[in-house]
């Protein structure tokens, strides 16, 4: 399985995230802010301050927030293929 190497957060809540296989993509944590797993990143202060775990890999916020890196790496991979057959989000 492909790690994450790299996660870098926009200020528009957008995560860019990159495996070690090249892949990558921005995801929007719009939507997901209402749930209740992502309030406390709610601010953008606190949603800049992610990181990769380094023992599982995943993606984590100082606030305790989290996202499985297989369950991002899916979000991209469908949005990839969304893009590939010329449909819009």
């Amino acid at each position: 399985m492909n790690k994450i190497t790299k996660v870098e957060p926009f200020d528009d809540f957008q995560l860019y995230i990159e495996y070690s296989d090249g892949f990558g993509g921005k995801i929007s944590f719009e939507k997901m802010l209402k749930h209740k797993d992502y309030k406390c990143i709610n601010d953008l202060t606190e949603f800049k301050k992610v990181s990769i775990d380094k023992k599982s890999k995943d993606i984590v916020w100082e606030c305790g927030a989290t996202m499985c890196k297989n369950a991002a790496r899916g979000m991209l991979e469908l949005k990839q293929e969304i893009k590939n057959l010329g449909l819009s989000l």
